[in-house]
């Protein structure tokens, strides 16, 4: 199975002026790559453009709270104002947003939770009518574990890939673009309105999406697109890397990173699954 990846620049949010704005352009961000079961979201820096400060932090927080289960987000989220908003955005409903249900009924499950301590044992809260106990140490920490019943409930760390199915995506900061491509072995798809046209060259970017262990989807941003903002990192679009047009005639003048994310994630996961 494909890992699958996008890296969207800090300067996304350039043109949204207020946090509702934002928020909603995060929303449908997440909920496209929550459909496609994009597993991690890089946010790298833009030095082309001349984001607002605080955007970068924005658009992790958000992201990262509305993929957080729901039964976990005030405990994890304090109130602040960059969430102002974030209650009314449409649920992502992932897999890992669990309901309640009677704990008389669990055996054996996979839960995301929170660590805390009480009279000087550690407990998981998972969204069931009370604490699990907790082997473990990530006290204060947003943890996924495995629930088994012995005789009496105990929750243990487990690794995403240690679990079938999708279980959310993990949102990192990355100091440049030119960084992130050097950073790991991946298939990288650039996307570009420069690019050649993805209709007339299906057949090459079939067959290495398909056989991709990690493939990495690379979007500019509203004010440049990758060529520009390598160049201001003294860097080249490397040939090795599929620069493709996935929107060829487009009939607006732009396309929104938003938009371009749901219709090349659309695109790519016909290729991934054909």
């Amino acid at each position: 199975m494909t890992n699958l990846s996008i890296a969207i620049p800090d300067s996304s949010l350039i043109e949204s002026q207020t946090i509702l704005d934002k928020s909603y352009k995060i929303s449908q961000i997440s909920r496209s790559c929550s459909i496609f079961c994009v597993g991690k979201i890089f946010i790298y820096h833009d030095r082309s453009a001349n984001a607002e400060k605080d955007d970068r932090k924005i658009l992790k927080i958000i992201l990262e709270y509305l993929d957080t289960p729901p039964y976990l987000r005030k405990k994890i989220y304090p109130k602040m104002w960059m969430l102002k908003h974030a209650g009314s955005l449409p649920p992502i409903k992932s897999p890992h947003h669990k309901t309640r249900v009677d704990i008389r009924s669990i055996k054996n499950e996979i839960r995301f939770g929170f660590v805390e301590k009480q009279n000087d044992m550690l407990y998981v809260d998972v969204g069931l009518e009370q604490l699990i106990r907790y082997k473990g140490n990530q006290l204060g920490k947003k943890v996924l574990v495995k629930i088994s019943n012995n005789g009496q409930l105990f929750a243990e760390d487990i690794e995403k890939n240690q679990v079938p199915g999708y279980w959310g995506y993990d949102v990192e900061y990355v100091d440049s673009l030119s960084e992130l491509l050097e950073s790991q072995k991946w298939e990288v798809l650039m996307t570009s309105v420069e690019g050649s046209q993805f209709t007339r060259d299906a057949t090459e970017m079939m067959k290495r999406v398909r056989i991709s262990k990690n493939l990495l989807i690379v979007f500019g941003g509203p004010r440049f697109g990758l060529r520009k903002i390598l160049e201001s990192e003294n860097k080249k679009i490397s040939p090795n890397h599929l620069l493709m047009n996935m929107f060829p005639r487009q009939g607006t003048q732009t396309v929104r990173l938003e938009e371009a994310i749901l219709g090349t994630l659309s695109i790519v996961n016909n290729y991934l699954h054909a």
